[in-house]
């Protein structure tokens, strides 16, 4: 009882503010207080953008920041792109260019200069080129997944494009509206 009576006490000291209308000048609306940013000539690429907050989405910018500037996206985006193609060349070499039979000693070695107890590696199990392209062509399952492969990695380029030209206006508008040195 005594805690509600102290509460109390203290929400009576506080009072809500009335409405100032004093602050901002009469008769203008709400949109034209706003401050407009304007640059220094036609050239730039977002001298026609009316709103630049919803051309330049605050995510973007954050991940801009985040991610350290426009070369370490780029560069981060192309190693992404080749880490996939490499992913799929290489489980595509190991699912059929590679005699898993030799490798792992089930079948013997047909080289006569290799004796019988030696040790097997990865070079000693390749199937050459011919019959890995054989075995490739037979899979009709893995052809189709090469080529869904394919097709998420040309969706994957298009993605990484059309984000690098968002961030290259971000760099832009960094540069020359805000004077931020990349």
């Amino acid at each position: 009882m005594a805690e509600q009576g102290e509460e109390d006490r203290e929400y009576r000291e506080y009072r809500r503010l009335e409405d100032c209308e004093e602050d901002s000048p009469h008769g203008e609306e709400e949109e034209e207080q706003l401050l407009l940013h304007v640059t220094e000539g036609p050239t730039d690429s977002w001298h026609h953008i009316k709103d630049l907050d919803i051309s330049l989405m605050p995510p973007h910018i954050y991940q801009f920041h985040q991610r350290n500037g426009f070369a370490c996206v780029l560069l981060s985006d192309v190693l992404e792109l080749l880490q996939f193609l490499f992913v799929v060349t290489f489980s595509t070499f190991l699912l059929c260019c590679v005699d898993y039979d030799v490798l792992f000693a089930t079948r013997p070695l047909n080289h006569s200069h290799v004796p019988e107890r030696a040790k097997v590696t990865l070079p000693d199990a390749v199937l050459p080129a011919p019959q890995c392209a054989r075995r490739l062509r037979g899979s009709g399952w893995l052809l189709f997944l090469l080529v869904l492969a394919g097709a998420v990695w040309l969706c994957r380029l298009v993605t990484a494009l059309r984000r690098l030209v968002g961030y290259w206006e971000i760099r832009s508008f960094y540069i020359r509206a805000l004077g931020i040195p990349a």
